[in-house]
């Protein structure tokens, strides 16, 4: 392995970084825009993004049999910075879905006829691209630059594009990368998208520590690229891959909880993958045809991944097999001589990763700014129950002061389905966002997996907790309640955020009311219980939360699904007798394909 050059490192680094942020804006548009909040048939999105990622195959295999890869890598960098920026003006809808569409496809072509051209940068460019995604997002505190319109946004994009355009001329001798770095780099690729780079996670896990471990992960990561590869630290890397990615995918706390220790994972997962794509660099043969089919590959996976969440299946040992897989395809390897670099390189790598792990840390205060909010009326207590659907509008677009907005009018927001760094969904941290937004504290509840469930935001420092994981009862995807009471204000009163599942196409939450209705008798004492409870008014299910003397906060009020057409009222707020409703509001937001409850209560 030789010392790469610094022109071909920037370009491949640039571009890498470029088609991270496509990413971040194609796969939640997928789902969103094509998938029409869940009413497109999977088969039919999965159909849809196969036959995108098919077209830099064909792409790739024209264009390798002629004398023009490169002038086709360089057309498709230009197409691919073109929707980047056209992304940045767009505000959702099909036109975004289309602009993202054609931006991943155009960047996936560009790596991979630009790979074989640059091999001895090949992997120190890719790494050192995830490196700035990782550190960039980090700092704009998982708020996707893509999703954004303020001067950060802006200043990132042009650095992104200078940085391409500035070294599009760079070319390299056309050796081929290895074969198994060929096949691996973008599965690679996707286990560091939702695990081991993946920022949003790593905020849920240690919140800024958690930041600035996956930003010193990333970082370092470039000096693992540097250093000699041999069979034994190939088979460490493996196991130190493998470990990591558990770690983080498979254990949970007793409220199923990401424990903090593993922030670790993100601070060594990283650069053991680095170290294992430099030990797959074997070899000629991997064609820029392979590169493009292990874009179908990753496409692959990421369907495969969440769909164990409607199919309930464990999807998160299909990461461990993963990163085994990679470790076993990398350290059975043949081994070859190479040089490393200097101390003096690897010790200024070793700075920068320091400075990205503080950038990352306190970056998020000053990039994303809280709203003013007013402190709590007496004798009011004013509750906001709103379904987030991870954030993303009926238009597809990421509009989280919209939502904060709603929530900092009341003065306890009970929230369900919010994401905390699922890639499909862009690998936002959306609560750890809506806590700087608003200035507020949450409290979280896992549901689906440690990411992804309900929460309670409120300002306070302190509270008493309870959750509960409620039984599935034929439901595939997870359910549970929060309670959070207080130390101050309202410190004898639950505030409860639920998210019922239905088994079927049908209201099918019978049963899972009534373990609800239980553990709600099981706290006792005052309370409010607010979220989506997917019944209708009048049914068993709604009989049975009232049935513990719970009292509808708006008998007969407005429906709140879907947002642009609300037919169905799913969503509550109830309370203990003790409080009456003088004010409920369903504002007409569409910032999620759910209507927001605003209820105002008084002491009877």
């Amino acid at each position: 392995m030789s010392r790469p050059a610094v022109l071909p490192v920037v370009h491949l680094a640039a571009g890498t970084w470029l088609l991270v942020d496509l990413w971040r804006a194609w796969t939640p548009t997928l789902i969103t825009i094509f998938g029409q909040a869940a009413s497109t048939p999977p088969e039919l999105i999965g159909a849809f993004a196969l036959g995108c990622l098919l077209v830099p195959v064909v792409v790739v295999a024209i264009a390798a049999r002629t004398r023009h890869a490169f002038v086709v890598a360089t057309a498709a960098l230009v197409v691919a910075l073109t929707c980047r920026v056209a992304l940045q003006l767009t505000e959702g809808g099909r036109p975004h879905l289309t602009v993202a569409s054609i931006g991943t496809v155009a960047a996936m072509t560009w790596l991979a006829l630009a790979l074989p051209r640059v091999r001895d940068a090949a992997v120190t460019g890719v790494v050192t691209g995830l490196a700035l995604s990782v550190t960039t997002h980090a700092a704009l505190g998982t708020w996707g630059a893509v999703w954004r319109d303020d001067a950060w946004a802006w200043a990132l994009l042009v650095v992104q594009v200078a940085a391409c355009l500035a070294t599009a001329r760079v070319d390299g001798d056309g050796t081929r990368i290895g074969r198994r770095l060929a096949w691996t780099l973008l599965p690679g690729l996707f286990l560091a998208g939702v695990i081991v780079a993946n920022a949003g996670r790593a905020s849920a896990t240690l919140d800024e520590a958690g930041l600035a471990a996956v930003a010193f992960g990333a970082t370092a990561a470039i000096a693992l690229t540097l250093v000699r590869v041999t069979r034994w630290s190939s088979i460490l890397a493996s196991v130190v891959l493998v470990a990591a990615v558990a770690a983080s995918a498979v254990v949970t706390d007793a409220d199923g909880l990401l424990p903090s220790w593993t922030v670790l994972a993100f601070a060594v997962g990283m650069p053991a993958l680095a170290h294992l794509w430099c030990a797959a660099d074997q070899g000629d043969r991997g064609t820029p045809v392979v590169v493009a089919l292990g874009g179908v590959l990753w496409g692959a996976l990421l369907f495969a991944y969440y769909a164990g969440y409607d199919l309930g299946y464990r999807a998160d040992w299909l990461l461990v097999v993963l990163a085994a897989v990679i470790g076993v395809a990398a350290a059975s390897a043949p081994a070859r001589n190479g040089t490393a670099a200097s101390p003096r390189t690897l010790g200024g790598i070793g700075a920068a990763a320091v400075a990205a792990a503080l950038a990352a840390a306190f970056a998020p205060a000053l990039t994303i700014r809280t709203f003013h909010t007013d402190g709590p009326r007496d004798g009011e207590l004013r509750v906001a129950a709103y379904n987030l659907r991870m954030g993303y509008g009926m238009d597809g677009d990421f509009r989280p002061e919209a939502v904060a907005a709603i929530l900092v009018s009341a003065d306890v927001g009970l929230i369900s389905e919010i994401d905390r760094g699922w890639l499909l969904n862009g690998g936002q941290d959306q609560l750890a966002i809506l806590e700087r937004l608003t200035g507020r504290t949450a409290w979280f509840g896992a549901a689906a997996d440690p990411v992804w469930g309900d929460a309670v935001l409120l300002d306070a420092e302190a509270a008493d907790v309870e959750r509960i994981a409620l039984p599935s009862h034929g439901a595939v995807t997870g359910a549970q309640a929060i309670a959070v009471r207080p130390k101050a204000p309202w410190d004898a009163r639950w505030l409860v955020s639920t998210h019922l599942q239905p088994v079927g196409d049908d209201e099918g939450v019978t049963e899972q009311s009534a373990d609800l209705a239980v553990w709600l008798r099981g706290l006792g004492g005052p309370m409010v219980v607010g979220g989506d409870f997917n019944m209708q008014e009048g049914s068993e299910a709604h009989r049975h939360v009232t049935g513990i003397g719970l009292v509808d906060a708006a008998p007969g009020g407005a429906s709140t699904s879907e947002a642009d057409d609300p037919v169905k009222r799913i969503d509550y707020v109830f309370s203990t007798a003790d409080l009456v409703a003088v004010d409920v509001d369903v504002p007409g937001l569409r910032a999620s394909d759910h209507l927001p409850v605003v209820a105002t209560l008084r002491p009877r």
